[in-house]
C-alpha cells in the first residue's frame, strides 16, 4: 500500500511553516505513522465485518476455524490433534525421523477412510470397511440405517456359556448300557467380528468348561472381548471336543450362528444362542455389549 497518499495536504503546509523546534521530516513520519494506523483500522473494521457476515449465515468466524488453521498448518495443537478431530496433518503424525516422510507406508487403507484421508472414494470405504458411509447415501432414512448397522465406538463384548448336555450315547465307545455321561468335553468358541465390507476378525474363548465324565453343567463362564470398531456382524462358532487317551474327537456340529446389524444393539442387550443343529449335545451361551 502507498501509504505517502494518506498525506494530507495540510501536512506540507505544516512542513512549510514548521518551527525550528521541529523538523519537516518528523512532520512527515508522525504524518504517515497516522495514516498506517488509520489504513489498519479500516483493515480490521472490514475483517471484522466479513467474520460478522460469517457468523450470520454459518454460526461462527471463518477465521477462526480451526479446522482451517490444521489445514494450513497454523494451528497452536499438535499434529495428532488436527489428525484425530480433522483428518489433517496425518502425515506428519505416522511418519518418523528413520522412515519415508510418506504417509502411506505408515497408515492402513482402513485407517485413511476412517481419518478421511484416502484416495479412494468415499463408496469403497463405506463397502469395505464401514467408514465415510455418511458421505454415501444422500436420503436421511437411508443414512441412519447404513450408519447404525454397523458399531461406530468401541465396544465390549462379555461373552457367558451358560448350559451343556451331552445327548448322544458312549462318546468313548467303551460305556456299556448307552451312557449319556461317559464324555469329557472341552468346550470353547471362535468369535468373528466382521465389518460391511466383509472384513473379519476372530478371536477365541479359550475352553471355558473342561469335563470329565460328566453328562451335564449349567452356571456361568464368561469371557471378554474388544469389538471392533466397525463391526456390522458377529459370528458365533461353538468347538466341542471329546478328550481320549489314545485322541481326540472332535464333536463339533459345524454350524455357526450370526446376529446382524449389531450397531441398533442396545447396551447390555442380551442375545441368547444355542447350538441348535447338533444331535451330540445341548449348548447355550448368551453375550452383550456394552
Amino acid at each position: 500500500m502507498n501509504l505517502l497518499k494518506y498525506i494530507s495536504p495540510l501536512s506540507f503546509a505544516l512542513i512549510l511553516a514548521a518551527c525550528a523546534d521541529e523538523s519537516p521530516l518528523d512532520i512527515i513520519e508522525d504524518d504517515i505513522s497516522e495514516a498506517e494506523d488509520r489504513a489498519e483500522d479500516r483493515a480490521e473494521d472490514q475483517a471484522y465485518k466479513d467474520a460478522e457476515s460469517c457468523e450470520k449465515y454459518y454460526g461462527y468466524r471463518c477465521k477462526e476455524i480451526e479446522a482451517d488453521k490444521c489445514y494450513y498448518g497454523t494451528s497452536s495443537y499438535s499434529d495428532a490433534w488436527c489428525c484425530d478431530n480433522y483428518g489433517y496433518r496425518c502425515s506428519y503424525v505416522y511418519s518418523s525421523s528413520s522412515a519415508k516422510s510418506s504417509s502411506s507406508s505408515y497408515m492402513s487403507e482402513a485407517d485413511k477412510c476412517y481419518y478421511g484421508t484416502s484416495t479412494k472414494s468415499n463408496t469403497y470405504c463405506c463397502n469395505n470397511y464401514g467408514y465415510r458411509c455418511e458421505y454415501v447415501y444422500s436420503s436421511s432414512s437411508v443414512k441412519t440405517e447404513v450408519v447404525e448397522a454397523h458399531t461406530s465406538t468401541a465396544n465390549t463384548m462379555i461373552f457367558t456359556l451358560t448350559y451343556y448336555e451331552q445327548k448322544s450315547a458312549d462318546w468313548d465307545g467303551i460305556s456299556a448300557g448307552g451312557s449319556y455321561s461317559d464324555g469329557d468335553p472341552t468346550v470353547s468358541f471362535t468369535v468373528y467380528f466382521i465389518a460391511s465390507g466383509g472384513q473379519s476378525t476372530s478371536m477365541s474363548t479359550g475352553n471355558l468348561i473342561s469335563l470329565q465324565d460328566q453328562g451335564s453343567w449349567s452356571g456361568s463362564k464368561t469371557s471378554t472381548f474388544d469389538v471392533p470398531i466397525g463391526t456390522q456382524d458377529i459370528k458365533v462358532c461353538p468347538n466341542v471336543v471329546d478328550k481320549d487317551a489314545l485322541s481326540n474327537d472332535d464333536m463339533s456340529s459345524g454350524y455357526c450362528y450370526t446376529k446382524t446389524n449389531i450397531g441398533y444393539l442396545s447396551d447390555y442387550k442380551s442375545v441368547e444362542q444355542s447350538d441348535y443343529n447338533s444331535t451330540k449335545y445341548e449348548l447355550e451361551w448368551e453375550w452383550y455389549l456394552y
